[in-house]
């Protein structure tokens, strides 16, 4: 089901602010994997026809155990997508979560995982997302293996 980029793009930001407004002791204990199960429980409703999942490891029709380019498993922590399919019209976006703003690797996952397939990893995301949310909320977008603005 085709999506639009403002459509991607807002969606994600409406659930960040739920985080604050509902959910803001998670943020100030640091609970990474809270919040990121509660953004996901946000994001569910506004992404009709599509699979929200956090902690999601597995990919393709077989169900195979994720990997990126590197042959490395890995995890991302939120994931919008369709389920057993490794098509990138049925992986729409990869989200990261970190509380606190920081080179710790992820913006590598997020090139990764929206760069073209390789022989290692056979999928692509339409959109990547790495949040941070102390010392002050951010969010960095990346789409085709490239970071493409701060919002």
């Amino acid at each position: 089901m085709p999506i639009s980029k403002s459509v991607v793009i807002g969606n994600p930001v409406n659930g960040y602010d739920k985080c604050f407004v509902n959910d803001l002791e998670l943020i100030q204990n640091e609970m990474e994997w809270a919040i990121s199960h509660r953004l996901g429980v946000y994001l569910e409703n506004n992404f009709p026809g599509w699979n929200v999942d956090c902690e999601y490891i597995k990919m393709g029709p077989e169900y195979k155990t994720k990997h990126g380019s590197d042959g490395k498993y890995k995890r991302p922590d939120i994931i919008i997508h369709n389920r057993g399919r490794i098509d990138i019209e049925s992986n729409l976006l990869v989200i990261e979560i970190k509380m606190e703003e920081g080179n710790d690797g992820d913006e590598g996952k997020l090139i990764d995982f929206t760069s073209p397939p390789n022989d290692e990893r056979l999928f692509q995301y339409q959109f990547g997302l790495k949040i941070s949310f102390l010392p002050e909320p951010k969010q960095r977008w990346f789409i085709n293996g490239e970071m493409v603005e701060e919002i």
